[in-house]
């Protein structure tokens, strides 16, 4: 499998330190990802192409082939990840955790993939239903939706996980959730496989990606903080919520606790093969 591309370019900036934290936790997260046959590299690209128009890249992506699911492999952006260490007004601990939130939360979409695919490649009745492993994949996620969406509460819960996701904080109804899952990433259900990763993060005692962005929030002001004060202060707030909420939308959707399940499972095994 790819792993970390070392590209010897010359430094742009006198800042050395946030090369060194991104290396040394690439550096950490290397063994699981081995383990888990999960590629690496890291791409210098300052625009990425997507639907044919140039886009600024993302912090990290977890990539797989079309249909099938396989090869899974994690490209790590570098422009974006060490334009953070301003963002993260150059605090090493906050942009280390930030760094750390970010790998962790490919690491969960990529073993999602990987649970889904092996689960396909396994059951004849889900190759003679489902065209290929995508299909079901996207199923799944439809699936989780549905069944989260029969109740009011699951849909505010849903709404809040995208709030955070999209940093958008007009998301108020399943309609403009689907909207904006369609404009930004070509169909219905996207968000769910944020809203398990964010579960995963929790029922593990971690932040979620976007809390890890403290302060940062507050550079952009992205949201109304009305009454909480700080852009920070906010999303720990609509974290607590989605906290609280995680038995419930466990209850809620029997495929959603399934899906929650594999994944840890699979995360559990692998901190155990490190001790």
């Amino acid at each position: 499998m790819p792993d970390l591309i070392e590209l010897h370019q010359p430094v742009a900036t006198a800042d050395f330190a946030p090369k060194k934290i991104l290396s040394s936790e690439i550096t950490r997260a290397k063994p699981s990802l081995r383990a888990l046959a999960i590629g690496f590299s890291v791409s210098y690209a300052k625009k990425r192409i997507r639907a044919g128009k140039p886009k600024k890249p993302p912090y990290f992506a977890c990539c797989y082939n079309v249909g099938n699911l396989g090869d899974v492999n994690i490209v790590a952006f570098y422009h974006p990840l060490i334009a953070d260490w301003d963002l993260m007004e150059k605090d090493a601990d906050a942009y280390r955790m930030r760094i750390r939130s970010a790998i962790r939360e490919e690491m969960i979409h990529s073993i999602q993939v990987i649970t889904v695919k092996s689960r396909y490649d396994r059951s004849i009745d889900l190759t003679c239903q489902f065209k290929t492993a995508e299909s079901y994949y996207e199923h799944l996620l439809g699936k989780i939706i549905e069944e989260l969406a029969t109740s009011r509460e699951g849909q505010q819960v849903v709404c809040t996980a995208a709030q955070l996701y999209y940093e958008d904080w007009s998301i108020t109804s399943m309609q403009k959730l689907r909207e904006t899952d369609k404009k930004l990433h070509g169909r219905d259900g996207y968000l769910v496989s944020e809203l398990i990763r964010q579960l995963v993060q929790i029922r593990f005692g971690e932040l979620t990606s976007e809390e890890a962005k403290g302060k940062a929030w507050d550079q952009k002001r992205l949201f109304n903080t009305a009454k909480f004060g700080t852009t920070e202060n906010l999303l720990r707030f609509m974290a607590g919520t989605l906290r609280q909420a995680v038995p419930k939308l466990i209850r809620l959707s029997p495929t959603l606790a399934e899906a929650l399940v594999e994944i840890e499972r699979t995360i559990q095994k692998i901190h155990q093969a490190a001790l």
